[in-house]
């Protein structure tokens, strides 16, 4: 049955897909559903093809069959594939699996591309080998989309596939094994990752300390110790803000050293890391921070003394219950009630 509607499919479709006669296509009368023919007609005219494609996704899982048989036609136009392809990902229902992986070995590279990119939408694990294998096409951009696809799907399955790429030539290969790695929380790769930190791309580096603060093991301490002195002013803020993900004395030592930067941003962001990790060592550095001349990391300062809580920190409080700051006092005053 499933294959009497393929063929009834591809049939019907032929008044735009090849060069059926007209005549011969009107005579296919037995297509289900009139609606999605309609859409599927209008994916061969450029005036509503983009309409055509909102409609399909619109209709989701129904449409699927149809867009299936028009992708496995091969006397079908490449740029309606690939449209089709490309809604097939939009709809994200794993019936596209088979036929996406088919399109993977197609011959021609913007189906392969539109393919790779379709299955990170679809999100099937069943695809995870076939993009595997896609990292090593002849076309950058089909290999791109492999890894970024591989990155989106997020299983385990997928992880040394990605610990393969990192030290890919092309930066945005790496930049997407990062971020998946880091996604899946991929301790396994952590001295991989750490040897990084001088990657030649600033946003390799910037997705690394997101990375490494997901992971949020100690052993990713070191390698944000040195991106907290990176040449990128978003690295640092970032390196900061993953450190203090990490609650441990490595930790807390590098943002001590931070807290005393002339940046004001890493010296806002320290205040808050420290009131993140709690620990009763940095009340002497934050005691400083009430002070500061700039007003929110005064305020940074006084809400990370009341996460620590401890008496040092109550202490600490105290001194600022007449604060010319107002925000500073109420939370001095809020937190020793």
């Amino acid at each position: 049955m499933k294959r009497a509607l393929t063929l009834i499919v591809i049939l019907s479709l032929g008044i735009f897909l090849c060069e059926i006669p007209i005549a011969f296509a009107e005579r296919i009368s037995s297509i289900r559903d009139a609606k999605i023919k309609k859409y599927m007609l209008q994916l061969g005219d450029r005036k509503y093809a983009q309409r055509a494609r909102i409609e399909l996704l619109s209709e989701g899982s129904r449409a699927v069959p149809y867009l299936v048989a028009l992708v496995s036609e091969p006397r079908a136009k490449i740029a309606i594939k690939v449209l089709a392809i490309k809604v097939l990902g939009d709809i994200r229902d794993s019936e596209a699996t088979d036929i996406l992986i088919e399109a993977l070995c197609d011959d021609n590279a913007k189906i392969r591309r539109a393919a790779a990119k379709a299955m990170g939408k679809v999100g099937d694990k069943e695809a995870v080998e076939a993009l595997r294998n896609s990292i090593k096409d002849e076309d950058p951009k089909v290999r791109l989309n492999a890894v970024r696809s591989l990155e989106q799907i997020g299983d385990a399955s997928v992880a040394e596939a990605l610990r393969e790429i990192l030290g890919d030539p092309n930066h945005n290969m790496r930049l997407y094994a990062v971020k998946g790695l880091g996604k899946m929380k991929y301790k396994a790769a952590i001295k991989e990752l750490s040897e990084m930190t001088d990657d030649t791309s600033v946003n390799v580096r910037l997705k690394l300390t997101s990375a490494l603060g997901s992971i949020a093991d100690e052993a990713c301490v070191p390698a944000l110790g040195k991106l907290i002195n990176d040449s990128s002013a978003n690295v640092r803020l970032h390196a900061v803000k993953a450190l203090g993900e990490i609650k441990c004395k490595e930790s807390l030592d590098i943002l001590l050293g931070a807290i005393n930067s002339d940046d004001k941003q890493i010296r806002y962001y320290s205040a808050i890391a420290l009131g993140e990790l709690g620990y009763n060592e940095a009340v002497p550095e934050l005691k400083k921070l009430i002070n500061d001349e700039n007003t929110n990391i005064r305020v940074a300062a006084a809400n990370s003394l009341v996460q620590i809580g401890t008496n040092d920190a109550k202490d600490a409080l105290r001194t600022i219950l007449n604060d010319e700051i107002s925000k500073v006092r109420i939370i001095a005053q809020e937190a020793l009630k």
